[in-house]
Order: C-alpha cells, then structure tokens, then sequence
C-alpha cells in the first residue's frame, strides 16, 4: 500500500443499523394482537368448560332429585297399599301420619 493513497472518508451520514431493524419493531405491534387473541381464546375456552362443568353437575343433581321423589313416591304407594282391608287402610293413615310429621 502506499502512503499517498487515499484513505475513505468516515461519514456520519452512513447507516448505523442494518435495514432490517425498523420491520422488527413494528413486529412488537403484530405479537401483542397474537398474545391478545391467544389469551382471549384460551379465557373464552376456560369460561366454556366451567359451564358445561357447572351444566353437568346441575344435571346430576336434577336426576338425583327427581330418583329420590320416585323412592319417595314408591314407598308411600307400598305404605298406603290398595286399601281392600281395613288393617291395611290403618297402616295407611299410620303411614301418612308419620310421613306428614316428619
């Protein structure tokens, strides 16, 4: 090399970051839709499940509810019996006694 060669000049007019930065920092605004849209799913998902949770149990506890009354139906229909004696139509009344008080 020789001595008398020109040297570049420096420039502050030159670029300090490559070109591709600027698209990175729009992407910042791309991401918090997608983080946003994720967490919307996934609460709307959560909220989804705990009602068909609460929907099944309200079900069961319905059918529970109504085999209970059948139980309940049946033994009163046993206790009262078809009432063609009077021994039987006494355990009736005694049975509706009892039923009634409690």
């Amino acid at each position: 090399m020789s001595s008398g060669s020109a040297s570049r000049p420096f420039s502050t007019t030159s670029h300090v970051h490559p070109s591709h930065l600027p698209t990175l920092y729009k992407s910042g605004r791309l991401e918090k839709k997608i983080a946003t849209a994720t967490v919307a799913v996934v609460g709307i998902g959560y909220g989804v499940s705990k009602y068909k949770e609460f929907q099944e149990q309200r079900q069961y506890y319905t059918a529970e509810a109504a085999a209970a009354s059948r139980r309940q139906s049946e033994v009163m229909m046993d206790a009262y019996a078809d009432r063609s004696s009077l021994a039987e139509l006494e355990a009736a009344v005694q049975a509706y006694e009892t039923h009634r008080k409690n």
